[in-house]
């Protein structure tokens, strides 16, 4: 009798530890694939036109129309497992100063495979951009010190993968200094359409 209970058990034990060892591989992945600090993502501002202090800034002209160059830098060399990827359609770049907006762009599509790094630059512009005296004199002055940062917001859409009901997006959030070297970003995920 105890030969049946034990042959009967056998494999449905056998069973139960397959789908322990594959729960706990998926969790592996899941958890390799997410680890915090693995993708390194940087954005540099390459370029600046329409915040000249003297002509822009400190002059009467009530509307602003700057363009900005953005690279969007992706070190993807820690990731063994996933490609990453930034931009697309419905992608946005959106750069801006003191909580006014001051350009948006879209970014282009790439992916950086896994160990490997890459980048992609785009533009973001504004036209007629009303920017408060206050925020305009202090943005003066820093560019003057060349101590200007904006904030850059990179979007895409979707980036996160979509379920039943929603599509969660992917945000680069970027204190960028204007006229200085890549500037360090976390990734943010929102639920599409929410900011």
């Amino acid at each position: 009798m105890a030969q049946d209970g034990e042959s009967k058990c056998f494999p449905l034990c056998m069973i139960v530890i397959a789908i322990g060892l594959m729960a706990g591989f998926l969790y592996f992945l899941v958890w390799e694939n997410n680890r915090l600090g693995d993708t390194q993502y940087t954005v540099t501002i390459t370029s600046v036109d329409g915040l000249d202090p003297a002509l822009d800034l400190h002059s009467d002209r009530r509307a602003l129309s700057p363009v900005f160059g953005i690279n969007v830098h992706i070190d993807n060399t820690h990731n063994q497992i996933v490609e990453k990827c930034v931009g697309g359609v419905g992608s946005s770049a959106i750069v801006s100063y003191g909580d006014a907006l001051l350009a948006k762009g879209t970014a282009p599509w790439f992916c950086v495979q896994t160990t490997k790094v890459g980048e992609a630059a785009t533009k973001a512009w504004g036209l007629n951009v009303q920017l408060p005296h206050f925020l305009r004199d202090r943005l003066a002055g820093e560019l003057e010190r060349g101590q200007a940062v904006v904030d850059v917001a990179v979007r895409t859409p979707a980036g996160a993968g979509c379920y039943i009901n929603r599509c969660l997006d992917t945000v680069l959030v970027c204190k960028a200094k204007i006229g200085g070297g890549p500037s360090p970003c976390f990734r943010a995920t929102t639920v599409s359409g929410t900011t």
